[in-house]
């Protein structure tokens, strides 16, 4: 395959694909501003620490119950009116949550209402990508988006909403991210064109109930773009394991205070950073749907090393030791520590390749009328199959230990990608052969067949 470097650089000359960037980024930033405010703030007006997991929940049900449908009515709406109104209505969310940030009951109805609006806008931005590039600038496009979020989560959860809580209060981040999600409307509804392309592309008049039933055709008859949404899925559940695991494992055994995740979490940002880099060639060299299943196989590896993290620095210890030793006699850093900061580059650095590579699965295959169905379904079953893990992961660690719990998490996404994966009950069935031409003869059936 031919190939210019210049492709990628080329992508932020695309002026709306550059919007779209741009857009993303404030809108993310507003958003997890808001998120981390919001925890904030209900643990200090409840006194629970329940609430937190309510929040999670609270974000997440609108997926399980809209999500599907939501993205059947985004492919049929245009592509700007959905972004557009979608963050518009979230500044209106946020600007309420700023009034109404003293009452719990209100500041949940709100987040249900933020989170509805995100299941009609989340698959219309994830389409929006292959209608305004190229198909051989897929991978750049999408490692670009992941950059731009990653960028976002830092930005708004470890700049802007700690500065505001800390020098005014929790309710002024609810303000500034009302201001920066109206930049955002600005930048998709005033400055763009359009985000379709206007040959022969325009989507066929369809009803909502076909529109859903395409979308899962679609899941049903297309092998890869199956796998896609079996490996992300699974992948966004174990991260949302690990997320909700981690405070408990840098306390029982890493043995340093909760706060100091930056242990595991900065390795992990320096893995993903790398991904973003890499991801593209290895696109291009061996196929998307390729490099999302060695990618998931990696992150199930990884984060079943960390739940065997102790036998792992004894083993790196007794055959390779790579100065372990060394860093625990004279820097006072804990030999399972310095493993679990190991362990954590190739741990981010896999799920940042599995989530572009997902993505690039799907818009390659998936056609471009149907892109919002086929990313509406993967975020509809990524928050279902992660919904009861959320609720008693936590609880099954008290039982029987954070290492088991992450471990036996490992194994069992292993063995369900697995199954998936060969099943020929659940996988899309093969097309049947072709019938004989008229006149051609049939093949004579041996005797006893």
């Amino acid at each position: 395959m031919d190939y210019d470097l210049q492709d990628d650089v080329q992508l932020l000359k695309n002026d709306k694909f550059r919007r779209l960037l741009q857009a993303r980024f404030v809108g993310q930033t507003a958003q997890n501003a808001m998120i981390y405010a919001l925890l904030i703030l209900l643990v200090t007006e409840s006194g629970s620490s329940i609430h937190s997991t309510l929040l999670i929940v609270a974000l997440t049900l609108p997926s399980i119950v809209l999500g599907i449908p939501g993205g059947a009515i985004a492919d049929m709406l245009p592509r700007r009116f959905t972004l557009t109104l979608g963050y518009l209505g979230r500044a209106g969310v946020a600007a309420a949550l700023f009034y109404y940030s003293g009452d719990l009951f209100y500041i949940y109805m709100l987040v249900l209402v933020y989170s509805t609006i995100g299941q009609f806008f989340s698959p219309a931005e994830a389409a929006t990508v292959p209608a305004i590039v190229r198909k051989d600038q897929l991978s750049a496009a999408n490692s670009l988006m992941m950059l731009s979020l990653m960028l976002a989560q830092i930005v708004g959860m470890v700049v802007m909403a700690p500065v505001l809580i800390k020098l005014i209060s929790p309710d002024a981040v609810f303000v500034f991210a009302a201001v920066f999600l109206v930049v955002a409307t600005y930048i998709v509804g005033w400055l763009a064109s359009d985000f379709s392309r206007t040959q022969d592309e325009k989507p066929p008049s369809i009803g909502f109930v076909d529109a859903m039933r395409e979308g899962f055709e679609i899941l049903r008859t297309n092998r890869h773009a199956y796998l896609a949404i079996v490996y992300l899925t699974t992948g966004l559940s174990l991260s949302k394991v690990l997320i909700i695991l981690m405070p408990k494992f840098t306390r029982d055994v890493l043995e340093i205070a909760p706060e100091d995740t930056v242990f595991v979490a900065a390795p992990a940002a320096i893995g993903a950073g790398i991904g973003l880099l890499i991801v593209p060639l290895m696109i291009r060299l061996f196929g998307a749907w390729r490099v999302a299943a060695v990618a998931f196989f990696v992150f199930v590896l990884g984060l079943a090393g960390l739940g065997l993290v102790v036998f792992v620095r004894d083993f790196i210890q007794a055959n390779f030791d790579f100065g372990i030793s060394f860093l625990e006699d004279n820097f006072s850093l804990a030999s399972v520590i310095t493993v679990t900061m190991l362990l954590a580059v190739p741990l981010g650095l896999s799920f940042m390749v599995l989530s572009v590579a997902t993505r690039v699965v799907m818009n390659e295959q998936a056609p471009l009328e149907a892109q919002g169905r086929v990313f509406a379904m993967q975020m509809a079953l990524g928050d279902f199959l992660s919904l009861l893990p959320l609720l008693v992961v936590a609880v099954i660690a008290d039982v029987v230990g954070v290492r088991a719990t992450l471990l036996a998490s490992a194994v069992s996404a292993l063995g369900v990608a697995g199954y998936l994966t060969f099943s020929k009950r659940f996988g899309p069935q093969e097309p049947p052969p072709p019938s004989p031409e008229a006149g051609e003869a049939r093949p004579v059936p041996e005797p006893g067949t």
